[in-house]
């Protein structure tokens, strides 16, 4: 497991729309402060984030520019309180080039249950 992180300090929801608003806007490109050791040796990757205005944040589209993504499954998982995941799938798969990436889900009101399932049909694939 590992957590993106940027230089920026996003606070609570409020301050993280602000923010995060303001650098869709000005297109700005965050920094990303902690980076991946042996990225070339995962062949699927699980990529969670907040769904903000629509998509993923910006940080998510820094992080993906550091490194190549071609031939690795990436697995798009998201929180939102009302937007569904298709616009953040669509940004992850022109942003991790040449990766396969599957369809987003949103992590809402699903049971651990239901959560578990699509966990072990990712980690169960040849």
């Amino acid at each position: 497991m590992f957590e993106i992180k940027g230089e920026k300090n996003y606070g609570g929801y409020w301050k993280a729309i602000a923010i995060g608003g303001k650098e869709l806007a000005t297109k700005e490109m965050p920094k990303v402060t902690t980076h991946v050791e042996d990225f070339d040796s995962y062949d699927r990757i699980l990529l969670g984030f907040p769904v903000w205005f629509g998509t993923c944040p910006r940080l998510i589209q820094t992080f993906a520019d550091e490194y190549n993504f071609a031939g690795k499954d990436v697995y798009v998982f998201c929180t939102s309180g009302s937007t569904g995941p298709e616009k953040s799938g669509q940004t992850v798969a022109k942003i991790c080039k040449g990766a396969v990436v599957h369809s987003a889900i949103r992590i809402a009101d699903q049971s651990d249950e239901e959560i578990k399932a699509w966990l072990e049909s990712i980690l169960l694939r040849d």
